[in-house]
């Protein structure tokens, strides 16, 4: 496909002391042998549609893996969406004509695959191209508009064989309960390829709440990892229950702070190690953040700086990769993570990183969540869930960042907009900025009653006519997006007249991308409602 020479071998012959032992335990006590696996695989790939690509949106994880396998062996590559909103799978489809759904729930799908109707076949083990690609994941957009990023089944394994080396994992008679969707990166990997490459077994659930996940574990016969992320771990730790004992937890899809790590340890009573990867590198290191702040890179994999850049190269990095993020290098190799390229900030001559400054805000006893993020005059505003006073955050702060990083503004909200995995969605955040900012600069205006629009106007008891409060509403909302402009009126609501004389105020806040609700106000009382539909600025050149 690629130009890449083909690397046919027998997909057996890739586990020949592991084709018989145990792949998936199900909640039923029922088994799977990785041989099952493959002869499920097999079979399905028969009766697939011929196309080219498959959105793979299974949730069952067996069903998963059944039909990634199959997808492959079937010389189709996986489409692995980071959800499953409509319009996601809308552009997928747009994006990739020529694919097909492929589920286990969704009544909407192209093909549907179901446990009791998994067939054996008995045909000779498949070969497999490791070098072709295998599946293409999307990254979640937490800086921007996703990308995709293409795998082989060559990167991917690995990637498998250097983290169960670096873990010890190869020859662990364990099974491994996951939280995290099999369509993410660190879900698959840990899901899929990890446990195929190992002797361990695969749980197939999907656990969510802390007591299902204790309860799940308690019915396990072997020891057992759980795999997770730091918010759904810091949930766990916030439990009475004693939990039942765990070889290790495991956590990636952010740097977890010291505390938290060490509070988990002590809740779970088990060790924690975290992965770090990406969508783009796979995972290429691990630390136990309870311990140190160093990461260990796998066996062959060196991070390197070239001016002020820092480039993954070696192991299963196949391409040397260039990071977006900025990394302090030991003598021995091992590294600190300091925060993305774009996280570091300078004010007043002095630097600090936007992921530091954020774990130092949520690691105050009663934060839950929060985030810091330029202002308008260049100095930070902090978004906060949080039941704290404003003042008992700052002072909180002041204890632990320099003055000069101290949130200027701080914006009580409900949550911030994660996905399943905990990742910002961006569009969302810069939205809810835009959204408390504006909620923030609400205004207060008066109509004199020397007005000229009054003039006439329901004598002795002139009301101020609909038309006028909406062009200060039109003022507020041009000067609050200066490089939009208004493309019409799409609602607007009379609930009560207003007088000269009387104060009222107007309050903004964007509902979507192009639509701005506005609420005028007489003290508590409501006088007009309504949206307006806005655009970018169009430039117009003219030819002389």
């Amino acid at each position: 496909m690629d130009g890449t020479p083909s690397a046919q071998t027998s997909l057996c012959d890739l586990i020949p002391n592991t084709l018989h032992s145990d792949f998936c335990l199900f909640a039923n006590g029922q088994i799977v042998s990785r041989k099952d696996l493959i002869a499920h695989a097999v079979a399905l790939s028969e009766q697939l549609p011929a196309k080219k690509y498959a959105i793979n949106l299974c949730q069952d994880r067996y069903l998963f893996i059944v039909a990634y396998l199959a997808v492959y062996l079937r010389q189709q590559i996986s489409l692995l969406p980071s959800n499953q909103a409509p319009n996601t799978l809308a552009d997928l489809s747009l994006n990739y004509p020529d694919s097909y759904t492929l589920g286990d729930h969704k009544t909407d799908i192209d093909y549907l695959i179901r446990q009791d109707l998994l067939t054996k076949s008995t045909k000779p083990c498949p070969n497999i191209d490791i070098n072709r690609p295998v599946s293409i994941a999307f990254t979640s957009g937490s800086t921007g508009k996703p990308k995709a990023i293409s795998k082989t089944w060559r990167e991917f394994q690995h990637s498998a064989q250097l983290a169960l080396a670096q873990l010890a994992l190869q020859k662990q008679h364990i099974t491994l309960l996951s939280t995290v969707p099999m369509q993410h990166m660190y879900g698959l990997e840990t899901g899929f390829f990890w446990v195929f490459f190992s002797q361990m077994t695969l749980h197939n659930s999907h656990p969510f709440y802390p007591e299902d996940i204790r309860n799940t574990l308690s019915q396990l016969p072997n020891t057992n990892i759980l795999v997770s992320t730091p918010r759904h771990l810091k949930t766990c730790s916030q439990t009475s229950n004693q939990w039942p004992p765990l070889k290790f937890i495991l956590s990636s899809t952010a740097p977890m702070s010291t505390a938290l790590a060490q509070q988990i340890e002590q809740s779970l009573q088990a060790p924690l190690f975290e992965l770090l990867g990406s969508t783009e590198t796979l995972s290429f290191a691990s630390r136990q953040p309870s311990q140190t702040t160093q990461w260990q890179a796998y066996a062959g994999i060196q991070l390197i700086q070239h001016q002020q850049q820092f480039i993954l190269q070696g192991g299963h990095i196949t391409t040397p990769i260039t990071l977006d993020d900025t990394f302090a290098i030991q003598d021995d190799g091992k590294f600190s993570l300091l925060g993305r390229a774009g996280d570091l900030i300078k004010i007043a001559g002095k630097r600090a990183s936007l992921h530091d400054l954020n774990q130092k805000l949520t690691q105050i006893n009663g934060v839950d969540d929060g985030l810091f993020f330029h202002s308008k005059n260049e100095r930070l505003s902090a978004l906060v869930v949080s039941q704290l006073p404003k003042k008992t955050i700052i002072d909180q702060l002041k204890h632990v960042i320099d003055p000069v990083f101290l949130p200027r503004a701080i914006y009580p909200v409900t949550a911030l907009p994660r996905n399943n995995m905990g990742k910002i969605r961006q569009a969302e955040l810069e939205q809810l900025i835009r959204t408390q900012q504006m909620q923030a600069s609400q205004q207060s205006y008066c109509i004199p009653a020397t007005h000229p629009c009054l003039a006439g106007h329901f004598p002795n008891k002139p009301i101020v006519p609909g038309v006028v409060i909406l062009n200060y509403v039109q003022q507020q909302l041009l000067a609050n997006f200066p490089d939009t402009q208004i493309v019409t009126l799409t609602q607007a609501k009379f609930l009560q007249p207003l007088h000269p004389e009387e104060n009222f105020s107007i309050s903004l806040s964007q509902s979507a991308a192009q639509h701005i609700k506005f609420t005028c106000t007489r003290e508590n009382e409501r006088l007009v409602t309504g949206s307006f539909m806005i655009a970018a600025k169009t430039e117009h050149t003219y030819e002389q």
